[in-house]
């Protein structure tokens, strides 16, 4: 049971933990694409506006017709050789050739020409540059040491042209920040995953402790009333052997014994009138001595019988409680109607013997107590894993209560006897009695197959038949069940 609850819910813990991390991930990169992109939309804005200005600042210069040419560009580069903004923040100019006219951080490039110059990518970076300017203006991706930080980082370009003088001009800015600000948000988002999964995990095995201890506690508690029960079961079992040897002791000393002793007195006054020469006194003793001796016999039969009766050994439980039923018609004027489709081979003995006990002891019951009882049924069934016995009678009946199974004194020593047996087996007793309307003992116990049987059958023969009185229609013994008896 243990295992029953604990491995689902290690399958889900695991399942929503996989899915966490799973989503968490997704939900990781897609929150850092939209950072990224949002951030780069914030450079690209930046960018224009810090052309916008620098344009702005060297327009009257640039669109000055009166100015002569030299003159003017040398103003404008000048002007654009003392911009700056930030720590990193300057501007460059290249004419369309590749020529560098202004950088106001790498002073050794100025009139270096760098068509052909490459970045760490391979890429012809002041030709795109100038392709960018040339198309209206745009931006340009590329690796550029950082003047601040001394190492090769990425870097977003702008560049417009001015087209009158061939030149291209352009700013840009260092993504060394986005990447760092994107790279704590993952990190961020990393720690917060871990946290998820360990919180996870935290009311996972705190989930499996207390379903670990409410299992122990249960077993436990399971193990203790197992043990009541062996308890009460060991103690049904030596009152049932001490009311055995109560019944036999009572036998013994209040019949066998009194016929033995009645007997011993007639041998002495036997012996008595033989000394007296009185035959026919001695005679007449003698066959009641006789008499006396045969009803010890019978007696002395009928208690190793109660004992255990050969019929159940030799012929089965069926034969057995047919042998039950036949004895009773005998003393009794009553009819019993005796129905069963078990066979009587597939039984082990312990459930026969109990089955046999029951019968006998609701028997005796109806022949000692019960008034007026002109019909008996006892039907024996088996239904797959389970028998069920039913005995009822039509005599006077009595006042039931179902509480009285279950209180000291409450019922009498046959049912407690009945009841007993039951639950040392197992099953379950019902008893159904109201005055007038006869009594019926319902019992179902679990099937105890014998060894060495062949497999379980699926549905049996019904064997019917009827003692005492006139039999009924298709009553007899044509379908007896293998393992029955054929007669008495």
């Amino acid at each position: 049971m243990t295992l029953l609850t604990l491995l689902p819910l290690l399958i889900l813990s695991a399942g929503v933990t996989f899915l966490a991390i799973h989503q968490s991930a997704r939900l990781s990169g897609a929150q850092s694409e939209i950072l990224k992109d949002g951030l780069l939309e914030a450079k690209r804005a930046e960018l224009k506006n810090y052309m916008e200005l620098a344009y702005t600042a060297i327009r009257d210069i640039y669109e000055d017709p009166e100015l002569p040419i030299e003159v003017a560009q040398g103003l404008v580069a000048d002007a654009f050789h003392r911009m700056e903004y930030g720590s990193d923040g300057y501007f460059f100019v290249y004419d369309y050739d590749g020529l560098n006219i202004v950088h106001p951080r790498l002073e050794h490039l100025v009139g270096q020409d760098l068509w052909n110059f490459r970045d760490e990518d391979g890429k012809f970076l002041i030709q795109r540059l100038i392709e960018q300017a040339q198309e209206g203006g745009g931006f340009t991706e590329y690796r550029w040491d950082k003047p601040s930080g001394g190492e090769s980082v990425l870097k977003l370009s702008y560049s417009i042209a001015l087209e009158k003088w061939g030149w291209m001009v352009g700013t840009g800015l260092y993504l060394d920040d986005i990447e760092q600000v994107v790279g704590q948000m993952e990190h961020h988002m990393v720690e917060n995953a871990r946290r998820t999964i360990l919180l996870m995990a935290f009311f996972t095995v705190s989930c499996l402790l207390v379903i670990a201890v409410i299992g122990l506690a249960v077993n436990l508690s399971e193990a203790r009333v197992a043990n009541r029960r062996l308890v009460t079961m060991a103690q049904k079992t030596f009152s049932f052997l001490e009311k055995e040897r109560r019944r036999i002791s009572r036998e013994l000393h209040d019949g066998i014994n009194q016929l033995l002793v009645s007997a011993r007195f007639k041998l002495e006054r036997i012996d008595d009138a033989l000394g007296r020469g009185d035959h026919v006194d001695a005679s007449s003793t003698l066959a009641a001595a006789d008499r006396i001796l045969e009803t010890g016999i019978q007696d002395l039969r009928r208690l190793a019988y109660d004992l255990r009766p050969s019929v159940l050994d030799d012929l089965g439980l069926v034969a057995a409680l047919e042998s039950l039923c036949s004895d009773l018609v005998e003393r009794k004027p009553v009819r019993i109607h005796f129905e069963s489709n078990l066979d009587s081979g597939e039984c082990q003995p312990v459930l026969a013997t109990a089955l046999y006990r029951i019968t006998q002891e609701s028997l005796h019951n109806i022949e000692k107590h019960a008034g007026n009882v002109g019909q008996v049924r006892v039907k024996l069934r088996r239904r797959r894993g389970w028998v069920y016995l039913e005995i009822a009678d039509d005599g006077e009946g009595f006042i039931w209560r179902a509480e009285q199974s279950h209180e000291q004194g409450g019922a009498g020593m046959g049912l407690r006897n009945i009841q007993d047996r039951v639950d040392l087996l197992g099953g379950r007793l019902a008893i159904e009695a109201a005055p007038g309307k006869g009594v019926r003992i319902r019992i179902k116990v679990p099937f105890q197959r014998a060894t060495g049987t062949s497999r379980e059958r699926v549905d049996g023969r019904v064997y019917t038949r009827t003692f005492g009185g006139r039999p009924s229609a298709g009553s007899g013994r044509a379908a007896l069940p293998a393992g029955g008896a054929a007669g008495h």
